[in-house]
């Protein structure tokens, strides 16, 4: 088991010696008990068995003899830094490797020691010094990965803004000419007759595919134009009522079934609406799509502490949900084909799609992701343990 706790040179310690030779294992057990500044020591003399021992107990410290009778030369360093990353090792090397040690720094190892050329002082400063250092290390890569995840969101903010931007200007453009195509095809079926068996039918294409491309066009609007909200203290299963209400033509042509689990007394929450109504209408519509004829759709709703315990606890944006947080939870289940594993990081990019040959233009999601952002709100979407996908919508209480 590994420790992250912080210790200073005042602390004792937890330390396990890995240590294949008897006059060595003597020497360092003299050399700990000497310093008083360790409150458990353990020394075993091969690697299985110090697994064993790493498994069972809590150590904040190793200390490695890198030649052992079942795991020979920097390849001992490798395997015990990979099994437990989080753990600090000091390398105990023979006499005259000092080039074996500093190589040793640069594969995991936070400190070396040269067998011979150290006293008990120097051993105990050695240890706790690793600790420090392991501790920065662990650190550093935490303060990189918010870097990269900070940097992630800003350029999918920018690219939004350019996409928005575009999309507000092309729609606008668009949407008049629509209006007058659809309206002379109207005119046309309600007051020109014609001999040709194909006239009514051909009428009737053009005009599906106006409403088609008006309806495209409507979400580009939307994509574009959403900045601001009107919230109220709602009813979040009414809310749900209401898309399910939307989308049921859907579902029934599916033959999907319906599974709700609500928590009871669930509590108000600050939302607009008409906006989330949007949202779950585009998330139930997506699950009906992605299930062959028939299928299985399940609705959870629940009130959850924000903790790192919660499944999706590392998707979530911590800058809306620290932890201790008290969110409302609704997932949203269904059955059928998942997402692409590939392509899980960018199905809220705009125009991502699955369904393009069906006529997908991709810019549902990233209505929905826009909407639950202006609300501080989160949505995460990922494939189920078994067939199909789990949307994840997270509110604010």
């Amino acid at each position: 088991m590994q420790d992250t706790r912080r210790h200073d040179m005042a602390q004792s310690l937890n330390i396990l010696v890995i240590e294949d030779s008897p006059v060595d294992r003597k020497l360092l057990d003299s050399m700990l008990n000497e310093s008083g500044k360790f409150s458990q020591i353990n020394i075993v003399s091969s690697f299985q068995e110090a697994l064993a021992h790493i498994n069972k107990s809590v150590y904040d410290v190793i200390l490695l003899d890198l030649d052992l009778p079942d795991s020979r030369g920097e390849q001992t360093l490798v395997e015990l830094n990979q099994q437990y990353p989080l753990l600090p090792i000091v390398v105990n090397t023979g006499a005259y490797e000092d080039d074996l040690g500093l190589r040793t720094l640069g594969m995991g190892a936070q400190d070396f020691l040269i067998k011979g050329k150290y006293n008990a002082y120097t051993l105990n400063k050695a240890l706790h010094y690793a600790i420090e250092r392991k501790n920065m290390e662990m650190q550093l890569k935490l303060a990189y990965q918010q870097l990269k995840e900070t940097q992630t969101q800003l350029i999918q903010s920018e690219k939004l803004k350019i996409v928005g931007g575009l999309a507000s200007g092309v729609a606008h453009e668009v949407k008049n000419p629509l209006a007058t195509i659809l309206y002379g095809v109207t005119y046309l079926a309600d007051n020109v007759k014609a001999a040709d068996k194909n006239y009514d039918k051909v009428l009737s294409s053009i005009k599906e595919a106006t409403k088609r491309a008006n309806s495209i066009i409507t979400d580009l609007l939307d994509f574009s134009s959403i900045t601001k909200l009107e919230k109220k203290s709602v009813k979040i299963v009414e809310v749900l009522d209401k898309a399910f209400a939307l989308a049921q033509h859907a579902l029934d042509k599916k033959y999907v079934e319906v599974y709700q689990h609500i928590a009871e007394n669930l509590p108000l929450i600050e939302i607009d609406q008409n906006r989330i109504e949007q949202v779950l209408v585009n998330l139930i519509l997506n699950a009906a799509h992605a299930m062959e004829e028939s299928g299985q759709l399940t609705i959870r709703i629940n009130v959850e502490v924000i903790k790192e315990t919660l499944p999706f606890y590392k998707s979530l944006n911590e800058e809306f949900f620290p932890k201790a947080t008290k969110a409302l939870v609704l997932m949203i289940e269904d059955t059928g084909c998942g997402l692409p594993e590939g392509k899980l990081n960018t199905i809220f990019d705009p125009f991502f799609t699955t369904r393009r040959s069906a006529g997908g233009v991709g810019l549902g999601l990233s209505v929905c992701k826009n909407i639950m952002d202006l609300h501080q709100a989160d949505i995460i979407l990922e494939n189920k343990e078994s067939k199909g996908t789990r949307a994840i919508l997270v509110f604010k209480i």
